[in-house]
């Protein structure tokens, strides 16, 4: 029997609604998507009840891609961490494990060693493990069709609510075939829910093949006439996260922007089969759409455009979040109502999110996942307990952002003994989104509603400040601040009361991507200036100058490389850290330079009036005389040093992850991706 995934996966969503019910078994693998009785409640009894069959679709809502749930994680550790812009430093943590030892084998998706496991499973390798807890896409793909094929049955549901909740279960299934897609290249594609016993011979699927079904269960989603455009204010409260029409358009264009991407559209593949290990199933088209077709940038401008079209005749009510105030209080505020927040009918910018289970720290409410501490960055065993470092803030990350006006980062040739003679502080007068970003020493604290960071109106993090981490000071630098860099965004100031002030809806669309999003797609098709405004847009809500305007010497309305270059710089800055998407442009790009480029940490040393470096107790700053002069040097990581660095080490197959291997062998027509 060919049949896809090899485990038995258990769904404990009677639970929702049935205190005492027995589980119900819905199998995949040797029974793939078999319907299976339990002992109170089967499949069929779900469709006899609108309460039952709702139930049945927020489990699907459970398994929405969030980055930092435990099973989007490599043992502890955000898939961030693969970028350039974050780095573990856990000993134990998956990265430092597998990936950057070079490590990581075609057997990741099938070990139940979470040290070894790849970035995202295609099959779930072993569900009852508590060091794994993840979900293979072929179990809500499951739940998905089974709602499509059997709502109709459901006697107290009227129609529209029906064909809601339809467009609702296609936009959740085509994006957990778009989180797959973009980890493998071409899937096997169920196309239904299937019967007991029955074979699935389809083999895998092209890439082309799969975007276009991917987009086909979309397509199926904004047809769907119950689909709504957006949660009414009314219903904000009970209902801020549940899909609209316009996640479905809005996935669209963030599907056709990786499909449009060099690592698939592209003359050539972006490596070839090793000849030995070539099968009778072997497609480079499984990896690669056979050559670059403009017209795929031109599907991601128009979806784009749509998705705005559609907006403005719904009364735009998608809106970026704006300032209260113009200055660094009212632009950081902005930001984190935009990233952070879940919409409230004031806050009406994620258009697709997903909602972790707890709040930020142990003191919340809401089913808090008390050591929630391994993708935050912190441990909520208590609130100053041991800090994990599974994703500490790179210098390139803190370079990514420019300065206040909107010029980029000017300070490239400042590192080094003697290399800033006037004592320049680089990290004055930034970007507002760097504060919002990475701790960073300031002379003040100045925001509105966090007024000082555990007690302190300063920033003193240099060698031998007295910043009041854990480790005491920089001496014994704490895990989660080993870069000498901390992560804020999300994290605040890892206090209660501020950590866990509102329920956090962590994003996967948001409209700031829309615009740059549609961005590229512009540049992408020729129309540079276009592409700078969308740009502009999101730039202006945080108060920068214009972009072409503020680098002029980057000629950005005749350079299109340097202009997507700037728009990727863009997208770090507004969206880094919310669903690994730095990570997947640095893919989807196939940006080898920035994989293979070593990262830094940071040593800032306090100058004296001599210009000479302080070290010693009289480092610590008297709030009470001037903001002191400073020097700095980059260090490179050598903590979990990437093999990735090494001359002639990288090779491009780790672009995409390695396919189960035993689900290869079982031989219904998957294959393996190039040089695995």
């Amino acid at each position: 029997m060919k049949k896809i995934l090899n485990n038995i996966l258990i769904l404990g969503i009677f639970t929702v609604f049935f205190s005492t019910s027995c589980v119900d078994k819905i199998a995949v693998g040797d029974n793939f998507l078999e319907k299976a009785p339990g002992v109170d409640v089967n499949i069929d009894t779900v469709f006899t009840s609108a309460e039952y069959t709702r139930n049945f679709l927020w489990s699907a809502y459970g398994q929405i891609y969030c980055t930092y749930t435990s099973g989007n994680m490599i043992n502890g550790a955000p898939i961030d961490a693969l970028s350039d812009s974050y780095h573990c430093y856990c000993s134990w943590g998956g990265p430092i494990q597998s990936y950057y030892p070079g490590g990581l084998t075609e057997d990741a998706q099938d070990t139940a060693d979470s040290n070894f496991q790849g970035k995202f499973s295609y099959s779930t390798k072993n569900p009852s493990s508590s060091a794994d807890g993840r979900v293979s896409i072929y179990e809500t793909v499951r739940k998905c069709w089974q709602i499509i094929e059997n709502i109709d049955k459901v006697p107290d549901m009227d129609e529209d609510e029906k064909s809601r909740l339809r467009g609702e279960a296609y936009t959740i299934m085509a994006s957990r075939y778009f989180d797959a897609f973009r980890n493998f290249g071409g899937l096997c594609l169920a196309k239904k829910a299937y019967a007991v016993g029955e074979n699935f011979e389809d083999g895998r699927a092209t890439a082309m093949e799969t975007v276009e079904f991917i987009d086909s269960l979309i397509v199926c989603a904004i047809n769907e006439p119950g689909y709504i455009w957006n949660i009414p204010d009314a219903d904000i409260a009970q209902w801020s996260g549940r899909l609209t029409k316009a996640s479905a358009m809005a996935l669209r264009a963030k599907v056709w922007m990786h499909a449009a991407s060099p690592l698939f559209n592209n003359a050539e593949p972006y490596m070839e089969y090793n000849p030995l290990k070539v099968t009778e199933f072997t497609n480079i088209e499984h990896v690669w759409f056979g050559g670059y077709d403009q017209t795929l940038w031109d599907r991601c401008r128009e979806y784009c455009e749509d998705f705005f079209e559609e907006n403005a005749a719904n009364g735009n009510y998608y809106q970026l979040v704006q300032p209260a105030t113009q200055d660094e209080a009212g632009y950081r505020m902005a930001f984190r109502n935009a990233y952070r927040y879940r919409n409230d009918g004031t806050i009406r910018e994620k258009i697709f999110d997903a909602h972790p289970t707890q709040w930020m720290s142990s003191s919340g409410t809401d089913g808090v996942i008390n050591n929630n501490g391994w993708g935050w960055g912190w441990a909520g065993f208590a609130l100053d307990g041991y800090r994990q470092g599974g994703a500490v803030p790179t210098n390139e990350l803190m370079e990514c952002f420019g300065m206040a006006d909107g010029r980029n980062f000017p300070y490239e040739d400042i590192y080094g003994q003697g290399a800033n003679p006037d004592g320049i502080d680089i990290y004055k007068d930034r970007d507002p989104r760097l504060y919002e970003t990475i701790l960073v020493p300031r002379e003040s604290f100045p925001y509105a509603v966090v007024g000082d960071y555990n007690g302190k109106t300063y920033i003193d993090t240099w060698v031998d400040g007295a910043m009041d981490y854990d480790s005491g000071n920089f001496g014994n630098v704490a895990d989660d601040a080993a870069t000498r860099y901390r992560k804020f965004k999300w994290m605040l100031d890892y206090s209660a009361g501020k950590m866990d002030d509102k329920m956090i809806g962590v994003p996967y669309i948001r409209l700031a991507e829309m615009y740059l999003i549609y961005a590229e797609a512009l540049a992408e098709t020729g129309n540079l200036t276009g592409a700078i405004e969308q740009v502009d847009i999101v730039r202006k809500r945080v108060g920068l100058g214009g972009l072409a305007e503020k680098n002029p010497e980057l000629n950005l309305t005749s350079d299109k490389d340097a202009l997507i270059n700037e728009i990727l710089r863009e997208r770090n800055c507004e969206i880094g850290a919310e669903c690994a998407d730095r990570l997947y442009d640095m893919i989807r790009r196939k940006r080898q330079d920035l994989f293979t480029k070593p990262l830094h940490e940071i040593r800032v040393y306090r100058l004296d009036d001599n210009g000479q470096r302080m070290t010693g107790s009289d480092v610590r700053w008297d709030p009470s005389t001037p903001w002191p002069k400073f020097e700095y040097e980059k260090v490179r990581i050598s903590v979990g040093a990437r093999r990735w660095w090494d001359e002639g080490y990288w090779t491009n197959k780790w672009y995409l992850d390695p396919v189960s291997r035993i689900e290869i062998q079982k031989g219904y027509g998957l294959t393996q991706n190039p040089g695995w």
